[in-house]
């Protein structure tokens, strides 16, 4: 028996430590500086809505003080001025009450609306701000988490929780209340009282711990479907298979196996709460009975410790099944606390240079992934530029792309530096090299609108004459201007309105649009015919002559263009020099030739 006794000690013991670190880490998660900086300027707002909360509070007890009224004073004594007294008072506090309460949502709601505004932005500045290593190392699905999670922080800080927070300090004052009225019944109350506070505890222990696993798992699943509705054609093309399904179910299986363990959880605990909600409306009855039996209470001072009972346990109760979204909104934050102690690529340079001439110089450049013992590049240096065409060449995996990305100042170096006309790229900010370095990736993507908004995104200034000349260059305006809605034409998901090659035209005209005097072109005619690619070649022709453009591709028709070729291979280079020098090499002068050669029907 004292064994027993000493093991639920114990077991009391940890459950009071785990309610105790619960509300260490929810004051933790409160005091972060980012969300401090956000609700400070609403605690004018946020002491409204607690002076609204407090007449609320007070009205709502006029309800117990009219039953103690009608039962002691108008039944007993046949009041019936006295009643009508009553209820035209009661009107007014109803009236009164509900004024209050509208005003309270509408405040809460401003509140949560500028919540998750502010919020919002500061997401959306690390979605377009954090450095490009950092950006690709978080899918989509983070992203979708994240905007939840601010709605669930806007739900929280504004919402029910909120308004449940706001209440409790009032229980106080119908606790008051209830001991003037019904004073024998307040040791039975404190008792219950005292056994909501312990299944608080233990609801907040169980169900806080499982809110960040299940979010992961929420993520992972989101990561699965987001591949697979992307993909979902190409699904289509494979036709029916099992690997996709067993890999769908997995993920989704085990998200919803750890979702349902949580409310099972959750909906036990609020259970439990409703119980001892029903057993205290036993107990408080029958005790108050036994008052009334020895003339320490009236009829009426039962009924209206009834309603106040059910006054004080209702937020109690809430709060016992509440736990669960206290604890997601703990997790929601630190989640995009990570993610605001990220840091964010420079985006201004500290002193206005001149626009380059387009000379790029590497120097000992290498690079390796963060985490990574493997160098992608190594030992990289050498001179582009300024002005003409030079392309970059090797097999899959030769390390083209990065060396690209690097060029743009994409990813920074590992080791060395990138110079354009004798300025450390490090210098530079993002906006300065967005102007100075137009950037075509291998798998451009075109996002929802139009064209004309897809074609003019990131430029300087938008003009209309910009537009058409960059689709002009680009190859693009012809098709265009076919359309029966031309450059509003919608693009749809991804540009998937169009083929491959039109969605191509589209985003180079994107990069052409700012006139950039260096473009970075990563295959560029990989989904283009003969026609539109000897035409994109003509363009890139005419604007070498003031452009230093360097281009990744296997085309002959562009290496026949080149003023300068380099050869690479498993991150080094193994050749460079001269176009005339390096396509004997390569074997691909008379392919070159062939290729120009070639007519063909615009098929893109």
């Amino acid at each position: 028996m004292a064994d027993e006794t000493q093991q639920n000690l114990a077991a009391d013991a940890s459950t009071l430590a785990r309610f105790q670190g619960g509300i260490a880490r929810l004051r933790e998660t409160l005091a972060r500086p980012w969300l401090q900086d956000i609700l400070r300027p609403l605690k004018g707002a946020y002491k409204q809505v607690v002076w609204i909360a407090l007449a609320i509070n007070f009205i709502a007890l006029f309800v117990s003080l009219f039953s103690l009224q009608v039962y002691d004073r108008v039944i007993q004594k046949g009041g019936l001025v006295t009643l009508a007294a009553l209820v035209i008072g009661m009107v007014f506090a109803m009236a009164l009450d509900q004024i209050l309460r509208q005003g309270r949502g509408v405040m809460l709601r401003r509140i949560g609306v500028r919540i998750e505004v502010i919020i919002a932005k500061l997401v959306y500045q690390r979605l377009t701000r954090l450095p490009a290593l950092a950006l690709e190392a978080r899918t989509p699905a983070f992203w979708q988490t994240m905007f939840r999670d601010i709605e669930l922080i806007r739900a929280t800080t504004a919402g029910g929780i909120a308004l449940l927070l706001v209440d409790l300090p009032f229980m106080i004052i119908t606790l008051l209340l209830l001991s003037f009225i019904a004073w024998p019944l307040v040791p039975v109350l404190l008792f219950i009282l005292a056994a909501f506070v312990l299944l608080s505890m233990r609801s907040e222990s169980t169900l806080s711990g499982g809110s960040d696993p299940e979010k992961q798992k929420l993520m992972a699943r989101d990561t699965v479907l987001a591949d697979m509705t992307a993909g979902r054609m190409h699904l289509k093309f494979m036709g029916p298979a099992a690997a996709e399904r067993t890999q769908w179910q997995q993920f989704y299986g085990s998200w919803l196996e750890e979702s349902l363990a949580r409310s099972a959880e959750s909906d036990k605990y609020r259970d439990y709460g409703q119980g001892l909600s029903s057993l205290s409306t036993v107990v408080i009855t029958s005790v108050g009975a036994l008052a009334i039996l020895n003339q320490n209470m009236s009829m009426g001072a039962l009924i209206a410790a009834n309603i106040l009972v059910g006054k004080l346990i209702s937020p109690l109760t809430q709060l016992v099944s509440q736990w669960r979204t206290i604890g997601q909104f703990m997790a929601s934050v630190n989640r995009i606390d990570q993610l605001f102690a990220l840091p964010l690529d420079k985006i201004d340079t500290p002193i206005a240079f001149s626009a380059p001439q387009g000379a790029l110089k590497l120097e000992n450049v290498h690079f390796k992934y963060p985490g990574s013992d493997a160098e992608q590049l190594s030992a990289i240096s050498g001179h582009i530029g300024p002005k003409g065409i030079y392309a970059i060449v090797g097999n899959n995996g030769s390390g083209k792309s990065t060396l690209l990305k690097i060029l743009r100042g994409l990813y920074p170096p590992s080791e060395g530096r990138v110079l354009i006309d004798g300025v450390d790229m490090a210098q530079l900010g993002q906006k300065t090299m967005s102007y100075w370095i137009g950037y075509l990736p291998q798998q451009p993507r075109l996002l929802g609108g139009s064209i004309k908004l897809n074609i003019a995104m990131g430029a300087q200034e938008p003009t209309d004459e910009k537009i058409i000349q960059a689709a002009r260059l680009a190859g693009a305006y012809d098709f265009i201007v076919d359309l029966p809605q031309g450059f509003d034409t919608e693009v749809g998901e991804g540009g998937s309105r169009f083929s491959g090659g039109q969605r191509k035209r589209i985003a180079i005209a994107q990069t052409l649009i700012n006139d950039a005097p260096i473009l970075l072109l990563d295959e560029p005619t990989s989904d283009l015919d003969t026609v539109a690619e000897r035409a994109l070649v003509e363009s890139l022709r005419s604007m070498a002559a003031h452009k230093t453009i360097v281009v990744v591709t296997h085309s002959p028709a562009v290496l026949q263009a080149a003023k300068g070729i380099v050869v690479m291979e498993r991150g080094r280079v193994i050749t460079a020099g001269p176009a005339q020098d390096i396509l004997p090499k390569l074997g691909l002068v008379q392919a070159a030739a062939s290729k120009a050669a070639q007519t063909g029907g615009d098929h893109a």
